[in-house]
């Protein structure tokens, strides 16, 4: 199937601002088939450009417009971090604690039970904690909608001795935990159930109080349920052999703090506005500076936390995270100076670095000139 698809370009704030050019971007990701697109920047506490490319949903030919939701995958982290240091910042525990303090079940490396495992560890993937992909395929592989697996019961039967899907070797790092880092989605879905633990609140009722809510992002959601499902977008995988893409269904799966966001570019464009003015929104305090400080200080060389580092080809560092899940692809970064930033989501897979490197360059370059 040949798609013919075009380049929407929004201003919004700024209409003087720069945008990508129509033919670079359009056809780099024509090139790369990715079915739909959507992107914003932000540049000192403001939306200056949001672009808009293809289909949220093929079949039907639905454009890709402001409310096209997608999933964030992996970009979801970093909300999952601002939750866990909003209650640090509450002081209601310390970085290097060990978290058994706030569990309701024993949590150690079993090649080294005598090493705690702490909030920092975890937020820097060193808790030598391993994704079991042999369990986790099921639901990763496969988009199947919301989970079935309440969080709680799903992080006991993982990581609790007497956890239903817990194993010593394919669970567990054979290092001690603070040692090496390794990516790990389920330390991260670990997080989110120590938000529960601390907060009092499911993870889903802690994050619409405390961040959707004081941010404006009424179209954001950890389940699909919650949302206008005509304004979901289909992920999609491209077939090289067939050249057709293929519809996987929408996703959602338990460790869904690691991934499992759903959203659109403006929206988390307010969380990031927020990050990076001190966390403050619309002139309101919804994430205390310290914490922001803490997990990524303006200073690179104090260490940072969950997010990671991109330079791009004018040599500006950026904090960032990406994301890939089934059927989708996404991108979050800003400079702790400039404060200018840039989110991208799309129902496409890039299928290297250099096609991640390709268009995050191109919005950067084009966006900022």
């Amino acid at each position: 199937m040949k798609l013919s698809t075009t380049l929407l370009i929004v201003s919004t704030l700024l209409p003087f601002t720069a945008y990508p050019q129509k033919s670079l971007l359009d056809s780099l990701l024509a090139g790369k088939h990715i079915a739909g697109f959507e992107a914003v920047a932000i540049d000192k506490g403001k939306i200056v450009w949001t672009g808009y490319y293809g289909y949220q949903n093929l079949e039907k030919q639905i454009p890709v417009g402001p409310s096209t939701i997608f999933e964030a995958a992996s970009t979801s982290k970093t909300v999952t971090a601002a939750a866990i240091m909003q209650l640090y910042a509450a002081k209601k525990f310390k970085l290097d604690d060990d978290v058994n303090k706030y569990l309701d079940f024993h949590l150690a490396n079993p090649t080294f039970p005598d090493k705690p495992i702490t909030f920092r560890q975890l937020l820097r993937h060193r808790a030598a904690i391993d994704d079991n992909v042999d369990y986790l395929h099921i639901f990763w592989d496969t988009n199947h909608g919301d989970p079935t697996i309440p969080l709680p019961v799903f992080i006991k039967d993982y990581f609790s001795p007497k956890g239903a899907h817990y194993d010593k070797e394919k669970n567990f790092y054979a290092y001690p935990p603070g040692t090496k880092a390794n990516y790990s989605n389920m330390g991260i879905a670990l997080l989110g159930y120590l938000v529960e633990r601390l907060s009092g609140q499911d993870f889903n009722t802690y994050c619409k109080t405390h961040l959707f809510r004081p941010l404006e992002m009424p179209n954001t959601a950890w389940f699909l349920k919650e949302l206008d499902s005509n304004q979901v977008a289909m992920p999609y995988h491209y077939s090289d052999s067939l050249h057709t893409y293929q519809a996987l269904g929408h996703g959602g799966f338990p460790d869904y703090p690691a991934g499992g966001l759903h959203t659109n570019v403006n929206e988390f464009a307010h969380f990031l506005i927020a990050w990076t003015n001190q966390g403050r929104y619309h002139n309101n305090a919804v994430i205390d500076s310290n914490a922001i400080q803490a997990l990524t200080p303006d200073d690179f060389n104090l260490g940072f936390h969950t997010w990671f580092q991109f330079a791009t080809n004018k040599g500006a560092i950026l904090y960032c995270h990406t994301g890939s899940a089934i059927g989708v692809s996404s991108f979050i970064s800003y400079n702790p100076v400039s404060k200018k930033g840039v989110i991208f989501i799309c129902n496409g897979e890039l299928e290297n670095a250099q096609a991640w490197k390709d268009i995050i360059n191109t919005l950067y370059s084009e966006a900022f000139k």
